[in-house]
């Protein structure tokens, strides 16, 4: 530690009743000065959406983390966290940049981030460009992030597309959905959910009869409504943010709504959403890793403190990013806030566990969540629409019930895997 000599003019020797004053001033100065070098803030950045459809999403996990440093007081370990945070815009290509700009400009040696699916898998692909700096993905839930190669400083908090979505195929078919059309956007976190949700819905006799790839941002769906095929029993829709509101609008003023039954990927009815379009979303159920009326003490404290913050629920990003924060929060107090070592952080990290809002949470060996999954169905509860659990599964993996090395072996999620004409 380099300790800085001050003059010796400034604190006299002689011992008069003022120069005592003066004197103490100068310890009092002098201590505080090591203080300060011995506690540096611990810059952490941040990627979130802040523009473009997924703007309501990231502000919301930027709440998040703002919640999470409320609730340690804004210090870790008495080091003071300082948040550097930088909108990605869901793009790859930006994500990369903000992610360079982090590393280099602001010397960040965490990232909480990024939220859009291609977002994260761009940055897992360029991950060995900051050996010293650890990755905790805080949204973004394409499959490959964790796995078909594990990168050893880069974690994810939130989930893979397709784990919530295993649950609700089999669901699906169970409970009469033998048919479906499906719509969703045209990139890796629904390719993701697709993939998920047709593993076990095909696998038990589903069949998914047409598929409408949407680019991201699309704001007229007028061109799908005709193409509906007139036999099945209900969409699967794998939209979010403005998309998936713009979807559900465009199916009422068409009068398709109602007379086809909705079913929902984790984001296309999440609370900011159902927010804006709660009622006609009202019946949906979908899968998720999250809901609106959990009852443990830990969702109960978050949900009373996003909706003092924002006047409405908690979203599923507000919880995700918070929870990342929180869980490396944790494992920074492991190594007394030492971000510096960052194989002893990451030690820490890997095997920190602990009770988030949405369910208890822990790593696998691949540094993806366990968490339980919710099969949720919309309802109006008091005056708001919220999702509300109507089945758990607990401690699901992102394997589902499939052997890890096998599940690997075969192609990534995309627009024709799986297929079950």
């Amino acid at each position: 530690m380099k300790i800085q000599r001050i003059p010796l003019q400034v604190c006299p020797r002689r011992q008069t009743f003022p120069t005592v004053l003066l004197t103490a001033a100068c310890v009092l100065l002098f201590a505080s000065s090591l203080r300060a070098e011995e506690a540096p803030p611990l810059k952490i950045g941040v990627l979130v959406t802040l523009t473009g459809p997924f703007a309501q999403l990231g502000s919301d996990g930027a709440d998040g983390i703002k919640i999470a440093v409320d609730e340690f007081g804004g210090k870790v370990a008495g080091r003071p966290v300082q948040v550097i945070t930088e909108d990605s815009a869901a793009d790859p290509d930006k994500a990369i940049e903000k992610t360079r700009a982090l590393v280099k400009r602001d010397g960040v040696q965490l990232i909480l981030g990024p939220l859009s699916g291609a977002e994260g898998e761009a940055v897992k692909k360029n991950s060995d460009e900051w050996p010293d700096t650890t990755i905790v993905v805080a949204g973004a839930a394409a499959e490959d992030i964790t796995m078909r190669g594990v990168k050893p400083n880069v974690w994810r908090t939130s989930y893979t597309g397709a784990q919530p979505m295993f649950p609700l195929g089999e669901w699906a078919f169970k409970n009469g959905y033998k048919r479906v059309a499906i719509v969703a956007e045209d990139y890796a976190f629904p390719y993701a959910q697709v993939g998920g949700f047709m593993l076990t819905y095909c696998h038990a006799g589903g069949k998914v009869v047409k598929k409408f790839w949407i680019p991201l941002g699309t704001s007229d769906y007028s061109a799908i409504f005709p193409q509906l095929p007139q036999d099945i029993d209900a969409v699967y829709v794998a939209l979010g943010g403005t998309d998936a509101v713009n979807f559900v609008k465009q199916m009422d003023e068409f009068g398709q709504l109602g007379k086809v039954k909705l079913l929902g990927g984790t984001v296309t009815v999440d609370a900011g959403q159902l927010a804006s379009v709660g009622e006609l979303m009202d019946g949906i159920v979908s899968g998720s890793i999250f809901s609106g009326d959990l009852t443990t003490p830990e969702f109960k404290a978050f949900d009373q403190a996003f909706e003092k913050l924002r006047q409405r629920p908690p979203s599923l990003f507000a919880e995700n990013y918070y929870r990342a924060a929180k869980w490396a929060f944790l494992a920074l107090q492991k190594v007394n806030g030492k971000i510096e070592d960052q194989k002893a952080f990451r030690d820490a990290l890997q095997g920190t566990s602990f009770n988030a809002p949405a369910s208890s949470v822990s790593f696998d060996a691949y540094h993806n969540v366990v968490t339980d999954v919710y099969l949720n169905q919309v309802k109006k509860i008091g005056n708001e629409y919220r999702n509300s659990v109507i089945q758990v599964f607990p401690k699901v993996s992102q394997f589902w019930t499939f052997d890890p090395e096998e599940y690997q072996k075969q192609p990534s999620y995309g627009r024709d895997f799986p297929d079950c004409p």
